[in-house]
């Protein structure tokens, strides 16, 4: 094969893995700037001893989807952590319940350093999508209706 070629063929393979690689950053980025959820803290309450945080939180992914209503604990030092495509706060969900922009929004109250209860008075179990009764050393109560 002439020598010329071969470069050609080379370049042409180095250019083309060069803009894979650059789509493929570029696409990482967008999917970390712009996900597809959008969470929003409605409260939070830390307890009495300060080393937890629980946080009301709404999510919604996409236009058409419905809103969720779920509650997050965390360590008292921690920030809420966000996954990185997808833009939800999965990590330390104890309660999940579908709702809209206008429906039941649960309170969150820690009746001892290691108990915490979730009111919700719109919030049917049988809506509920998740209710843990324990995180770590945290007891979990609900009062729903």
């Amino acid at each position: 094969m002439d020598p010329f070629a071969k470069k050609m063929i080379y370049g042409a393979l180095v250019f083309g893995s060069v803009m894979v690689l650059m789509a493929a950053a570029v696409s990482v980025m967008y999917f970390h700037l712009y996900p597809r959820c959008a969470e929003q803290v409605l409260s939070s309450a830390v307890s009495p001893n300060k080393q937890w945080i629980a946080s009301v939180m709404e999510r919604r992914c996409g236009e058409e989807s419905p809103f969720f209503l779920h509650v997050n604990l965390r360590s008292g030092g921690q920030s809420i952590l966000l996954g990185y495509f997808s833009g939800r706060a999965t990590g330390g969900e104890i309660f999940v319940v579908e709702g809209d922009a206008s429906g039941p929004v649960p309170e969150v109250e820690w009746t001892s350093p290691n108990q915490l209860t979730i009111r919700c008075s719109r919030c049917s179990s049988a809506f509920a999508q998740k209710l843990d009764e324990h995180w770590g050393p945290v007891l979990v109560r609900y009062e729903t209706k």
